[in-house]
């Protein structure tokens, strides 16, 4: 998920909605300009969301919580080779 009001972060995280969750974020932003730029499904989301967070953490890299300072093409990429390129889990 993207809003440019936090240019250059992306938040990863998990739901059983990804377009539910992000409705639910919009009601925190008077601009409602979240964007979902991908969703995997998977079996266990709390697993995938474990493994996903781990894989974007690294070495110079900064994090605050799910959110993750990365480009969103490079998430996307790095969670494709993750999950696979057809694969759902629900990120936002």
């Amino acid at each position: 998920m993207l809003n440019p009001s936090f240019s250059g972060w992306v938040k990863v995280g998990m739901a059983v909605d990804a377009e539910d969750r992000i409705k639910q974020f919009q009601t925190g932003s008077p601009h409602r300009d979240y964007n979902l730029i991908k969703y995997y499904t998977v079996s266990d989301r709390r697993k995938a969301e474990k493994k996903a967070h781990d894989t974007l953490t690294i070495e110079g890299r900064e994090r605050k919580g799910e959110w993750f300072y990365m480009e969103p093409a490079s998430t996307v990429k790095e969670l494709n080779n993750l999950f696979g390129e057809g694969a759902q889990l629900e990120l936002f």
